[in-house]
């Protein structure tokens, strides 16, 4: 039976591994913020062609010209490689829970929003 020092150890350890994980994700995050920003990839995400949404998650009719609340078509050749529809509003959202993270990481106040969210949107 484990006695409480092992149980605290054992908590100490969990929580160096989520630190170290935290580490890496931080230089993850600031790297993939550093292409957003160099590359402009919001407006080229509001250029990229989108659908409406079928009740059932499938896409349905192309959009005529970008939508900004329907998906991103991932029937279209170039974009096949998407793994999930979502819509490009939603891809900046999740820029900003990043941006926001960084600001938590240097010490500046992040901004209060959905964060959770966003998170969910992307991540499910």
């Amino acid at each position: 039976m484990a006695t409480k020092l092992d149980q605290a150890v054992s908590a100490a350890n969990a929580l160096i591994t989520l630190m170290k994980s935290l580490k890496a994700n931080r230089i993850t995050l600031n790297d993939f913020v550093t292409q957003y920003n160099s590359e402009g990839l919001s407006t080229t995400w509001a250029a990229m062609a989108t659908a409406v949404q079928n009740t059932d998650g499938s896409l349905g009719p192309a959009d005529g010209s970008p939508t900004s609340g329907h998906p991103i078509d991932t029937r279209v050749t170039a974009l096949g490689n998407l793994t999930t529809a979502v819509t490009a509003a939603q891809l900046v959202a999740g820029v900003t829970l990043l941006l926001n993270l960084q600001k938590f990481f240097t010490n500046i106040a992040p901004t209060q929003g959905n964060y959770n969210v966003n998170l969910d949107d992307l991540a499910s």
